[in-house]
């Protein structure tokens, strides 16, 4: 008498599973998060895409449930490509003081993100710009001219 345990094994093959289930699933996280093109934005094929030394514009929620936004502009330091995890860090100077903000790429408060220029100034030979740390504001000067612009389209618009 067999036991329950040890029924026959069935001579059909398992159904395809692939084989890297988690990339997968950042797969499919990243198609849901990515409506506006953030994929491509960030991405190293796009020749247009965002890279290292462009100026760029960030707007975004001040919390989940608030409808305010905040706008941060400034020079993008570093990259950080990890799927899902993605994220960039912006710096500026604001009132002679240097301000770095990091921005999760999938994260919903995120509204909109514009490269508003190319570095022409910087030709960046690194993946990270972390030595703009320790200098003065001369990079940053543009920055401040651009702003007034982007400011003055959107009370246009308005």
């Amino acid at each position: 008498m067999r036991s329950p345990l040890s029924k026959p094994l069935s001579t059909q093959a398992a159904p395809a599973v692939n084989k890297n289930v988690m990339q997968h699933i950042t797969d499919e996280q990243i198609a849901t998060r990515s409506e506006d093109g953030r994929d491509q934005l960030f991405s190293r094929k796009n020749p247009q895409g965002i890279r290292v030394g462009n100026i760029v514009l960030v707007e975004s929620q001040n919390g989940p449930n608030e409808t305010t936004t905040s706008s941060f502009m400034g020079v993008c330091v570093a990259i950080r490509r990890r799927g899902i995890d993605t994220s960039f860090t912006l710096r500026n100077l604001v009132m002679n003081v240097g301000v770095e903000q990091r921005y999760s790429l999938y994260s919903p408060l995120i509204r909109s993100i514009k490269r508003l220029q190319q570095s022409n100034e910087i030709k960046p030979r690194r993946a990270k710009l972390f030595y703009l740390r320790n200098q003065s504001g001369k990079i940053y000067q543009p920055l401040q001219a651009l702003w007034r612009q982007e400011q003055q389209q959107q009370a246009k618009k308005k």
